[in-house]
């Protein structure tokens, strides 16, 4: 009840910035804000609603489509949700304005010397960055939040390959800190105000960065190492050991505190993705139970009917596809807002930074690729998708008529048929484990996304027959505001990284 309390009176007071550099000085120095905070266990709560509500509902509502779990007919082309008068807010460059109260938070931390907070702070602040820079590639990183203390209120564009360097830094600084600190945490209402979990998600995040640059030659550091070093010594680097201390953020029952969009209007227009239906229905994957809702018209069989509709249709044909909107797919259940679904559940979902399954699939990949000399590929691999099962089971126990829990629960047979028993080529297990971390991704779209353009995992995603752009996009357009009150640091970027549009590659994709 104390955090509940404490979130109600900061939160009043945190501006979500509608400009990254509309007066980037805004950004850093709101006077309604964090800035007249002394204490960091007043700014934390509300640095963590907010950032986080942010992200869920960005990775729902377009992460999803981008990563092609779903499809949205407003979103179909492409032409207008990608241009960069709505980037802003669906694409989460708005994360600037998380990241000055993260700096408040920061500052106060080292003046009163809490190494704990501050630990805490660098790794929120590299998750924000992490999130930004894998949607448009290079951003302000070292000057972003400079206005404040050093006068920078336009700040210059870092490189990609930069800003990894950079974030992968502050991990390890985090880590750090979070090791030494003696100060005690509070207002936390995340990871249970525990320097332990923050180091875990500090170095679960730190193999997320090293593999999403693993196939980039020419790096500053040796990834297998790094990779090697974190898990030969857990007691210096702990990572995740289980979805029950994995990052991630539990909603709740009280009004303005439950899943964002829980009170939205009917949800008509967003619905599973074909390619989504293609590849659990080849694995008789029960997970679509969850992942999607059964068509309205009902049962075939006597077993509900899933059935998903192409990102790339038009809006018209959109409402007839497959017979209409009665044999079409909505969201999940657990994502449904209460207009849609009697019910719906506040808390079902959590929002997530990042899983224990995520992690043990990059180190399947890293042993199978030869990245690291220890452990097993096969056991890493099944521990993700095992994990992941158990973890939606106990997310939606007791909470719906369907799905319940042994409606999303594999039988043993699933781990032994052809698609899914590790078996085959090193290439064949490969696309097995993306394949699988792609779907335990799911409502993380932009991390979904992200390991598409890595991996090119799966390999059908594709634009639609209506689609405005005939190639699915490579990155976000940078907002309007940036290039014309930023226009000198913009145009920099542009000249290096490619032109501002929806294909060009960012750096780890090239």
């Amino acid at each position: 009840m104390k955090s509940h309390m404490l979130i109600s009176i900061f939160v009043a007071g945190l501006l979500l910035v509608t400009g990254c550099t509309k007066d980037f000085d805004e950004i850093n120095t709101n006077p309604n804000s964090s800035q007249q905070v002394d204490q960091p266990q007043l700014l934390l709560p509300a640095i963590l609603k907010n950032s986080v509500r942010n992200y869920f509902y960005s990775s729902t509502t377009r992460g999803n489509i981008v990563g092609d779990y779903y499809a949205n007919q407003y979103v179909s082309g492409f032409d207008n949700a990608w241009a960069p008068s709505e980037v802003q807010g669906y694409f989460l460059w708005d994360n600037f304005s998380q990241l000055r109260d993260v700096e408040n938070l920061l500052v106060l931390s080292r003046k009163k010397q809490l190494q704990n907070f501050e630990g805490v702070g660098l790794v929120i602040k590299a998750w924000l960055f992490q999130v930004m820079t894998d949607i448009y590639g290079d951003i302000p990183f070292k000057e972003a939040t400079g206005a404040k203390v050093n006068g920078v209120f336009l700040p210059v564009f870092d490189t990609q390959e930069d800003v990894y360097y950079g974030m992968l830094d502050m991990l390890k600084t985090a880590n750090t800190l979070l090791t030494n600190g003696k100060d005690g945490l509070s207002g936390d209402i995340m990871l249970e105000n525990k320097p332990l979990r923050w180091r875990m998600f500090a170095n679960s995040l730190r193999l997320r960065l090293l593999m999403r640059i693993s196939g980039k030659s020419n790096l500053k550091i040796n990834v297998g190492t790094e990779i090697n070093a974190i898990i030969s010594d857990p007691v210096q680097f702990p990572i995740f050991t289980s979805h029950e201390n994995q990052a991630a953020f539990t909603f709740l029952n009280d009004v303005g505190f439950e899943i964002p969009g829980f009170n939205d209007a009917p949800l008509n227009d967003i619905h599973l993705s074909v390619t989504m239906e293609k590849y659990l229905k080849a694995l008789n994957d029960p997970r679509i139970g969850y992942y999607a809702s059964p068509t309205p018209a009902g049962i075939r069989d006597g077993k509900k009917v899933f059935a998903g509709v192409p990102n790339g249709i038009a809006a018209g044909a959109e409402a007839v596809y497959n017979g209409g909107r009665d044999f079409q797919s909505s969201v999940s259940p657990a994502l449904l807002p209460l207009a849609s679904f009697p019910q719906a559940s506040r808390t079902a979902a959590q929002g997530l930074l990042m899983t224990y399954a995520e992690v043990q699939f990059i180190l399947a990949e890293a042993r199978e690729r030869g990245l690291i000399s220890s452990g097993d590929a096969a056991t890493y691999y099944a521990n993700g998708i095992k994990d992941q099962f158990a973890y939606l089971a106990e997310r939606i126990a007791g909470k719906f008529d369907y799905p319940k829990a042994a409606d999303i629960t594999p039988a043993d047979s699933y781990y032994t048929q052809t698609g899914v028993a590790y078996t085959g080529t090193p290439a064949e297990k490969l696309n097995k484990i993306r394949i699988q971390k792609w779907f335990a991704l799911f409502n993380n779209g932009f991390e979904g996304w992200s390991e598409w353009r890595r991996t090119g995992v799966p390999a059908d995603i594709k634009t639609g027959p209506n689609s405005a752009i005939t190639v699915w996009p490579r990155r976000a357009r940078y907002p309007i505001s940036e290039q014309r009150l930023n226009q000198q640091h913009y145009q920099e970027a542009v000249s290096r990284q490619g032109a501002d549009d929806m294909l060009t590659r960012i750096w780890w994709d090239k």
